[in-house]
């Protein structure tokens, strides 16, 4: 089974023709936070390219912020005030909050330290650089003579979507008046580098040099020039681009009749969404997830991998409470998987999860680092005498991890551990959450359990080692001998040390407590 990723880089290569090295680009505005769907978009190119690497490719991974668009709107979670910046350059509008040099600059600069912490190699680029350095002046010229040919495409798809044609003075540029900075009115162009430009916001008319960079293509049109400009061979969208009508569809005649170019190979990807959370994530209204709140309880590589197993075409629904211990499981499998340590029920299968553990990689370890057991780490957490060394004993005496620790192990032992206190802190259900008991809470039961505790006690106090397979053992069969439920049974222990009827797996979760307090628990000693 081809992993998606292997799939489509070979259709590129079959497609775009073989060639030593390709382009593959990935964008976004930054006019507001930069959410975990916008990732996918980041992330689809990058292991895309990542499989054209494993083909003995060369790849250059561009990520474009639009940062030269204009402030359309004031997101809710901005002042008023910033009206007065509408319609100047997102890479020219102050930071509200004051922490950087634009408003673009507060969401881009965000985003991109998230990426680095991927391990992700990107080449970011900002559109407001490029149209100001004059690098783009040539293709703004080019738009501008077949100004008719770009009128004539679009029109076209405005009648298949039964809409009104554009007006005769429609032009293919938008202007940046170079003393005020908001968008001017277009007026003339002299058919070399000068456009002529009023400005109703400083009631200005003036002229301006293209090559100075005050004049930006329209969406529709600095889409398929950004593709010849950088012979883009693959750039992945969101359904609503890939759309009847769309940006993409009309780039693709744009670029062959003005630029005289082929498109980008496209794929179309699915959102991502949490899991409980209705609508679509938008980073101007603020109801967003952040890669920086996934690294608050995810590894980056358990990040990676959950991008990469899913296929574009299904939506991500991201399960921050219960769902995250199952992806921690699932995790941790593959990687053993791939390293050998664990084997596939199906053969096939095994084959593609460990591609997709090799292609959520960039890079892979020459062994498999200790994996501290998630879902044990949520329980250890919430016990309050246990530090985290304590833990990583706790660890090695169960034998979750090798006694002989290397440096990577450590730091990624440590790290889970402060992922499970953030989870628990910020998204485990009730149910999960637990106190440790200090003083004995009065608990009801019969004779025939409190027999069962005190045999219980007894072989602990006998034992000085033990495994949690014999605890277990001699657990269910001190309840077994005497008729006892184990419904009933597990109850009163359980509320004998965390005060609920439910909780965590019992016999790990007991051999993890001191054991002179598990044994003058079960002998009901206060």
């Amino acid at each position: 089974m081809v992993h998606w990723a292997d799939y489509m880089a070979e259709k590129i290569i079959r497609e775009k023709g073989d060639k030593e090295s390709y382009v593959v680009e990935s964008g976004i505005t930054p006019s507001g936070y930069v959410h975990i769907g916008n990732f996918r978009e980041l992330f689809t190119t990058y292991i895309v390219g990542h499989a054209l690497k494993d083909k003995g490719k060369k790849v250059r991974h561009i990520h474009m912020w639009d940062d030269y668009d204009r402030f359309r709107k004031v997101p809710k979670n901005v002042p008023k005030e910033w009206q007065e910046y509408l319609t100047m350059p997102v890479s020219e509008v102050p930071d509200p909050w004051g922490c950087h040099e634009s408003y673009a600059d507060h969401f881009r600069e965000l985003f991109e330290e998230e990426v680095e912490k991927l391990g992700i190699a990107v080449d970011f680029l900002r559109a407001s650089e490029l149209y100001k350095s004059g690098e783009y002046a040539n293709d703004v010229r080019i738009a501008l003579e077949k100004r008719n040919k770009i009128m004539e495409i679009l029109n076209k798809f405005r009648d298949m979507a039964k809409q009104p044609h554009l007006p005769e003075d429609w032009q293919p540029v938008q202007i940046y008046c170079p003393n005020c900075r908001k968008e001017a009115q277009f007026v003339e162009w002299d058919g070399e580098w000068k456009i002529k430009y009023r400005c109703i916001h400083c009631d200005r008319e003036d002229v301006t040099d293209i090559r100075d960079g005050n004049v930006k293509l329209r969406w529709r049109v600095d889409w398929p020039m950004r593709w010849a400009h950088f012979n883009v061979d693959f750039e992945p969208a969101g359904k609503d681009h890939l759309a009847a009508g769309s940006g993409y569809e009309t780039g693709i005649e744009i670029i062959k009749a003005v630029y005289g170019k082929e498109p980008p190979m496209p794929l179309m990807y699915e959102f991502v969404g949490i899991k409980g959370q209705k609508g679509k994530m938008s980073g101007s209204k603020g109801n967003v997830i952040l890669l920086s709140d996934l690294y608050e309880v995810l590894e980056p590589g358990v990040i990676r991998f959950l991008y990469a197993r899913h296929r574009p075409n299904k939506e991500i629904k991201i399960d921050l409470e219960l769902g995250l211990l199952n992806l921690y499981d699932e995790f941790d499998k593959v990687e053993r998987l791939y390293f050998g340590m664990e084997e596939a029920k199906n053969p096939e299968e095994g084959e593609e999860l460990k591609r997709t553990y090799e292609l959520s990689m960039p890079f892979i370890p020459e062994r498999l680092i200790a994996q501290a057991p998630f879902r044990f780490l949520v329980v250890l957490v919430q016990m309050p005498h246990l530090d985290e060394d304590k833990i990583i004993n706790v660890l090695k005496e169960q034998g979750h991890i090798p006694t002989d620790l290397g440096k990577e192990d450590l730091e990624r032992i440590k790290l889970r551990i402060q992922l499970a206190k953030n989870w628990v802190e910020k998204y485990a259900p009730e149910g999960v959450k637990f106190e440790l008991q200090e003083k004995l809470p009065t608990v009801e039961m019969s004779e025939d359990i409190k027999e069962a505790l005190e045999e219980l006690a007894e072989w602990i106090e006998r034992k000085e080692r033990f495994t949690v397979d014999e605890l277990n053992t001699v657990i269910f069969d001190a309840a077994k001998k005497r008729g006892i439920s184990s419904k009933k049974y597990f109850k009163v222990l359980y509320s004998l040390f965390i005060g609920k009827e439910r909780g965590p797996r019992l016999a790990p979760f007991l051999a993890s407590l001191d054991r002179e307090f598990v044994i003058k628990r079960l002998r009901l000693e206060s």
